[in-house]
C-alpha cells in the first residue's frame, strides 16, 4: 500500500540524512525491515490499525491504494503487510480490549479493536504480538478535544475548487493544542439517464432491468489526516481552517456530497511525527534532503531488538461534525457531456456490435402494442432503440466507480 512506500522513504531518509549531517547514528543494515504501525486508540470506538513492514534499501518498494478523483480507489501493486498479529489495548488498571480478529489471518494487514470508555486518570497502550516478538506503545493518558466542531465551505469563484473548512470550539483556557482531523466522504451518484430495460447480448433480447443502475453511492476514508497547531492562530482558536479541497469538476458533486469529520487532540510528539510523515508524502524529493536521525516513534520491542515505525496516540474524546453539499450549492461542471444515439442512424450495425463496443441501451419504443410488458423482446426488431455510453446509464462504470448498495451510515 502507499503508506508502506512512504514509510520506506522515511526509513531511507534516516540513513541518508545521517550521512549528510555526519551524525553517528546506529544505522540498520540496508535490507532490514521494520514493523510499521498505523492507527490510534480512541474511546468508545472500533479502532482500526494497519500493520506492515518497511522495505530496506535492497528490497522492492510497493505502492498500494489511493484515491483518484473521478475514478475512486485504485490498487497499484502490492505491499508487505503483517497477517499473523494479535493486538490488544491495555490499561494500567487491568483493562484489556482484545482485537476482534481474535488472531485470525488478516490478509490486508488490518486489525480492529473495540475500545470501550477510557478513564481520564488511567494510562493506556497498544500491545502487538507478531513473529514471536512483542511490541508495545508508551503508556499515555487520554487527551480530550473540545466537544464541538463546526464545518463550512466556500467556492470563491465558479471555476475554482470548493474548500471545506473546520472550526473547533474556542478553548476555554487559551492553551496551545495540537489537532488532528480524519474524515470520511460519502457521495451519491445519479447517472444522466435511467435505463429501465437492458440488452442481453447472449440471447439478443431486450428485457426489463432486474436492477436499475442509475443510482449509487461512493465512500472514501481520508488517506492523510489534517494537522494543526493552535498557537499559529489568534488566542489559540482555529477558525476556518481548510481541510479538504475538491475541484469543481469532481464527480463528488454530481448529486449530494457528505463529509464527516473526526476531531481529536494529539500530543506534540505525535504532531511532529505526523508532520514529518506528511512532508515526505507531499514532497517526494525529501528522500534526498537532510533528515533527522530518528523518528519520534513511541513503539518499542519488548522481546528483542527489532525496530518499529509509527506513533500511536490515545484519545479520550472524539468530536464529530457532518456537512452536506448539493450540486446546486456549488458550480459543478461535468467533465463529460452525455448523449444518446438513435440506432436507426447506425444501421446495419447490430445490437450485439453496439453492446460490445461499449454502448448500452437507454430506451426503446415499448408503447408499440407488440413490445409492451417486461419482455424478453427480440432486439433487432424492437423499434426506436436509443443507445449511450455505459457511464451514462451505469453508476458502476469506472467513471463513477459507485456501489449499488447504500452505505449503512449514509447521512440522510
Amino acid at each position: 500500500m502507499k503508506r508502506s512506500y512512504l514509510y520506506t522513504l522515511l526509513f531511507c531518509s534516516l540513513l541518508m540524512g545521517g550521512c549528510i549531517d555526519e551524525y553517528e547514528a546506529n544505522l540498520p543494515s540496508s535490507d532490514e525491515t521494520r514493523l510499521v504501525v498505523e492507527g490510534n486508540i480512541r474511546s468508545d470506538m472500533l479502532c482500526t490499525f494497519y500493520l506492515s513492514y518497511s522495505v530496506g534499501l535492497n528490497g522492492i518498494i510497493g505502492w498500494g491504494e489511493g484515491y483518484v478523483p473521478n475514478i475512486g480507489f485504485a490498487s497499484i501493486g502490492a505491499a508487505p503487510v503483517v497477517t499473523d498479529a494479535r493486538l490488544s489495548v491495555i490499561g494500567e488498571d487491568g483493562t484489556v480490549f482484545p482485537d476482534v480478529n481474535n488472531g485470525l489471518y488478516a490478509p490486508s494487514g488490518m486489525y480492529q479493536v473495540e475500545v470501550g470508555t477510557l478513564r481520564p486518570n488511567v494510562r493506556y497502550w497498544l500491545r502487538i504480538e507478531t513473529g514471536g516478538d512483542v511490541f508495545t506503545t508508551d503508556p499515555q493518558f487520554p487527551l480530550y478535544s473540545e466537544s464541538e466542531v463546526s464545518l463550512s465551505f466556500e467556492q470563491v469563484r465558479s471555476d475554482q475548487d470548493v474548500d471545506i473548512m473546520v472550526t473547533p470550539a474556542a478553548p476555554g483556557d487559551n492553551q496551545k493544542r495540537f489537532y488532528r482531523w480524519d474524515y470520511t466522504e460519502y457521495w451519491e451518484v445519479l447517472t444522466p439517464y435511467k435505463a429501465e430495460f437492458e440488452y442481453d447480448p447472449a440471447s439478443n433480447t431486450i428485457v426489463k432491468a432486474a436492477t436499475l443502475k442509475n443510482h449509487g453511492w461512493c465512500t472514501s476514508n481520508s488517506v492523510n489526516a489534517k494537522m494543526a497547531n493552535s498557537s499559529d492562530f489568534q488566542e489559540n482558536h482555529i477558525v476556518g481552517l481548510p481541510i479538504v479541497s475538491i475541484p469543481h469538476t469532481d464527480n463528488r458533486f454530481c448529486s449530494k456530497y457528505h463529509l464527516r469529520v473526526y476531531q481529536r487532540c494529539i500530543s506534540q510528539q505525535e504532531y511532529e511525527y505526523e508532520m514529518l510523515r506528511h512532508k515526505l508524502s507531499n514532497e517526494m524529493g525529501g528522500l534526498f534532503s537532510p533528515m533527522p536521525a530518528d523518528l519520534p516513534t513511541n513503539i518499542r520491542c519488548e522481546s528483542g531488538n527489532r525496530k518499529a515505525i509509527g506513533f500511536v496516540g490515545v484519545s479520550g474524546q472524539v468530536a464529530t461534525a457532518t456537512i452536506a453539499i448539493f450540486s446546486s450549492d456549488v458550480n459543478y461542471e461535468r467533465t463529460r457531456v452525455p448523449s444518446q444515439i438513435n440506432h436507426k442512424s447506425l444501421e446495419p450495425v447490430s445490437c450485439r456490435q453496439l453492446y460490445y463496443s461499449g454502448l448500452r441501451l437507454v430506451s426503446f419504443n415499448n408503447d408499440d402494442p407488440h413490445f409492451q410488458g417486461v419482455g424478453p423482446f427480440d432486439a433487432d426488431s424492437a423499434p426506436g432503440k436509443k443507445w449511450a455510453e455505459r457511464w451514462c446509464v451505469d453508476c458502476t462504470d469506472p467513471y463513477w466507480n459507485a456501489s449499488l448498495k447504500k452505505p449503512k451510515d449514509w447521512p440522510e
